[in-house]
């Protein structure tokens, strides 16, 4: 259960009633990310419309009501759609709006990799500079063919998707060492990224493949900008005591056919991944999986010599051993058996950053891609898949079980709740650190306020890894069981970071179980748990990515929900941007998937009851003008392509009325963004000859003169109320919109 203070009520999204609404420009840099702002009961300035209609040149007529969205926004000006975004994930295109999938993607198994010098040389010279890892790491996250899990009731399930993600061994440390000065906050970092990949859309489009969109629906897809601030979201790789996602599952140790000792380099590699300089943290629990590779030089070593070594490596450590055949030769294009090598889908920020910088040169000279030999690639792709499915599994499923059965089990037995119960009102049962301070009674003495972690060994521990394990072995029902049993040991430690995590895993496990209700009192308790974990993340850490990654992971999971949870999804995106947790650009996405959430709200009945097809047009406005703000007039036209055809759908549904006001309101709107987007391809806009000519209209010098504030639209409440954004209201005496009682 969640103590009184932890247990603060779900803040409603900002309201649209009152004084007029204005947004100011988005002021973002490093320091309000370190700094947060703390949940307080006055709203921050939120997204909405930013400038009067009165501002903006009218036409003089309103399309009839009877025409069709695409008909209505023809003209001679030409502008992007979301079909035609490009995305910047470049071949890793979500065919649709699968951003579940996706999300359980990147909870997958980290395996690092600790190679020898010589192995490493003979990947270099393969021309891969990042070593073993880089070319191992794009063939983890698609393995072949799929892989069957077990979870904690002898259940079995083959998933076609499952991945793990290769990293450095406990290069978290290193740079811990060498660091000279504070990091630059990874979501400063995202928001460079989302910066730099817009520039080169606007630079140079025909670099990124075409977004691959199903046919048009009733729900606005997800923009292609948003799924690469999701992901790169999801590849923060920071070190956290609090949640062993980034502690390896396993460590693969790789010599070559050229090392001259090779059993001896095997044995001095492993010491060094115990009590070495590459033994674990303290927070890190040593005992993962070990996994030995022997790289075979298939262009100048002997087979014959490398098959009695491979033997004499299994007799010596077991069957976690395997034998790769590489060439050694570096693979270019023009190679008959040449295979392009497929990108990396799950890069941090920083990195990200970096292969920007290093690629844009050879973009321009066409040889970004790397290659390798067919038969490389085939014997890499054994190799994953051998590690996966014969190795990682099965021994993170041993793992679960035994941890389930010696720790989880008693917990949640009788003997389990009464010593909980001992040690939180009679003290029984605490240690002896815990029994010396003031409040001992509810402490369980194991965690260390000082450095801020459990020991790996202590059952708080185990029992937040066994939790991890479910997780990422998609038991999502052991998970969330796991996580719910621990929340309470982590409030009465006052381990607030171990307390935050809990919360907000338990409150995806249970999203993303299948079996879960959708029942409101259930979404009532997820909602609870989510605003617990963003204030003890926010205010009690001062932890504004994992905030950041608890909301949008929520936006998400409860969006694909359906019902009722689609209204919880837009509030929590509206969380984000009322907290400022990212910069200009993210609040134009989250904007945007607000509209999104809207949108996805079915209806029910013949009458449709219940839809929000007007807010979620409203909320494609207020994306668009943001999108205006940010000198983007190629998405905001996206936006207000969707605005118009979810105004044309409230419009079409009992053709009662027309909505002459609406109507002039957006074509004035797609007036200005297609004037910005002239100015944006080199245009001259001063004369309005030229600007005429170019939107094949007859435009007075008025309307032309008034464009020089249309990136800023002022709508006050009034108008929202009653006004263009919602004309369906008070038009006369005549009947109201069925909407109007259920908006």
């Amino acid at each position: 259960m969640t103590s009184p203070e932890d247990a603060s009520p779900v803040k409603p999204p900002p309201s649209f009633s009152g004084a007029p609404i204005v947004v100011p420009k988005s002021t973002y840099s490093a320091d309000t990310i370190q700094s947060p702002r703390t949940f307080s009961s006055e709203p921050r300035d939120s997204p909405s419309i930013a400038a009067s209609t009165a501002q903006l040149p009218y036409r003089n007529e309103s399309p009839s009501r009877s025409a069709s969205p695409s008909s209505r926004l023809s003209s001679s000006v030409s502008l992007p759609n979301r079909a035609s975004i490009g995305s910047p994930l470049g071949s890793l295109p979500d065919g649709g709006d699968n951003i579940r999938s996706l999300i359980i993607r990147s909870f997958a198994p980290p395996i690092a990799i600790f190679a020898s010098d010589d192995t490493e040389d003979l990947v270099r010279q393969k021309g891969f500079n990042g070593g073993f890892r880089e070319l191992l790491r794009p063939f983890g996250e698609n393995i072949a063919g799929k892989v069957v899990v077990r979870d904690s009731v002898g259940s079995s399930r083959a998933w076609e998707d499952y991945s793990v993600h290769f990293v450095d061994l406990y290069s978290h440390k290193n740079q811990q060492i060498d660091a000279t000065s504070p990091p630059t906050s990874p979501l400063v970092l995202l928001e460079e990224v989302l910066q730099r990949r817009l520039d080169s859309f606007d630079d140079s489009t025909h670099r990124w493949s075409h977004f691959n969109q199903t046919p048009m629906t009733n729900t606005p897809l997800s923009s292609p900008f948003y799924q690469l601030l999701l992901r790169r979201l999801l590849s923060v790789d920071s070190p956290t005591p609090h949640e062993t996602f980034s502690h390896p599952v396993a460590c693969v140790i790789t010599i070559s056919s050229r090392n001259k000792t090779p059993l001896e380099s095997l044995r001095q590699l492993y010491a060094q991944t115990t009590q070495g300089n590459k033994a674990p943290l303290p927070y890190v629990h040593a005992e993962f999986l070990r996994y030995y590779v022997l790289v075979h030089d298939e262009d100048r070593d002997d087979i014959a010599e490398s098959t009695k070594l491979y033997d004499q490596m299994k007799r010596h450590f077991g069957l976690h051993c395997h034998l790769l055949r590489l060439r050694s030769n570096q693979c270019v294009v023009t190679d008959d058996d040449s295979m392009e090598v497929p990108l990396c889908e799950w890069l941090s920020p920083e990195e990200e950053l970096s292969k920007i910088n290093e690629t844009s040169a050879l973009i321009d000279l066409g040889t970004e891609a790397a290659y390798l030999f067919e038969s490389d690639v085939t014997a890499i792709k054994t190799l994953v898949r051998e590690l996966v499915v014969q190795s990682v599994i099965p021994f993170m499923e041993n793992k679960v079980a035994l941890w389930n059965d010696q720790v989880a089990s008693r917990r949640r037995g009788l003997s389990g709740r009464f010593m909980s119960m001992s040690r939180r009102w009679a003290g029984f049962g605490s240690g002896s650190k815990s029994n010396s301070s003031g409040s001992a009674g509810s402490m369980t003495g194991n965690y260390d306020a000082m450095q801020g972690f459990y020991k790996p060994e202590v059952p708080e521990a185990i029992l937040r890894k066994l939790g991890d394990f479910a997780f990422m072995l998609r038991d999502y029902k052991l998970a969330a069981s796991t996580y719910d049993l621990v929340r309470s040991d982590y409030s009465n430690d006052k381990a607030w970071k171990y307390h935050a995590g809990a919360h907000e895993m338990c409150a995806l496990s249970m999203l993303l179980n299948p079996l879960s209700s959708t029942a409101k009192n259930k979404l009532e308790g997820i909602d609870q748990m989510i605003d617990t974990a963003c204030y003890s993340y926010l205010t009690r850490c001062s932890d504004a990515v994992n905030t950041l990654r608890c909301l949008t992971l929520s936006v998400e999971l409860l969006k694909s929900r359906g019902g009722s949870a689609t209204e919880g999804a837009a509030r929590w995106a509206m969380r984000v941007m009322e907290l400022g947790l990212t910069g200009p650009i993210g609040q134009a996405l989250f904007t945007e998937r607000v509209s999104a959430c809207y949108a996805s709200k079915t209806s029910t009945g013949g009458a449709r009851w219940g839809s929000r097809r007007r807010k979620a047009a409203m909320w494609s406005i207020l994306a668009s003008d943001s999108w205006l703000k940010l000198g983007k007039p190629a998405f905001a036209s996206v936006c207000l392509e969707d605005a118009d055809r979810l105004y044309a759908e409230v419009l079409e549904k009992d053709g009662i009325f027309s909505m002459p006001d609406m109507r002039e309101f957006i074509d004035n709107l797609k007036h200005a963004v297609k004037v910005e987007y002239l100015e944006s391809k080199g245009v001259d806009t001063s004369d309005e000859t030229v600007v005429a000519k170019q939107l094949g209209t007859e435009e007075t010098s008025e309307k032309l003169d008034k464009r020089s504030n249309r990136r800023s639209l002022i709508v006050t409440s009034a108008q929202l109320e009653n006004g263009p954004l919602n004309p369906l209201k008070h038009q006369g005496d005549g009947p109201k919109s069925l909407d109007d009682d259920f908006e």
